[in-house]
């Protein structure tokens, strides 16, 4: 399993780097959880300059690398994992849930904390588009085994690539 800014790269979603990567993956957070163009240029360009084509931009290489699913659907295993991005001095927790046997990104969430509550909400939330209750491949983080467990689902830790 790998991180989600490791999932970004491997995907190879950027060619340039005018735009530092991690504004990119916190863009790409930031217009899943608002579906907003305009309002994830406004909140980005509070940390670095930003147009709203470019985050469009974005969202099309990443929409073409691996495919957004909102709908709700039987799921078998979804890998869940958070990464830290820094951002003008600030750190931010990019949460994403990924059905493993289709390959779709299910939900990606943007928070400024990362503990045993954000996790149980996005976990929660992630359930929200699975008919069924999957079994989840996580890593070591504490705060996300103890948000599955505290909802009594099945999960299976794996390590980081």
């Amino acid at each position: 399993m790998q991180s989600v800014k490791g999932i970004v790269k491997e995907l190879k979603v950027f060619e340039r780097n005018k735009v530092p990567f991690e504004i990119k993956v916190l863009g790409i957070a930031t217009y899943i959880q608002t579906s907003s163009v305009r309002r994830t240029a406004k909140i980005l360009s509070e940390v670095h300059p930003v147009s709203k084509t470019s985050v469009w931009n974005w969202i099309k290489k990443f929409e073409e690398k691996l495919p957004i699913s909102s709908e709700k659907k039987q799921r078998n295993l979804v890998a869940i994992d958070e990464t830290v991005v820094k951002a003008s001095k600030k750190h931010y927790y990019v949460y994403a849930a990924i059905d493993v046997e289709r390959n779709e990104l299910i939900l990606m969430r943007v928070y400024t904390t990362r503990n045993f509550l954000t996790t149980k909400s996005f976990i929660k939330e992630v359930l929200d588009y699975c008919e069924n209750k999957p079994r989840f491949v996580v890593d070591k983080a504490p705060w996300l085994i103890d948000a599955l467990k505290s909802l009594g689902l099945e999960y299976e830790h794996q390590t980081f690539r």
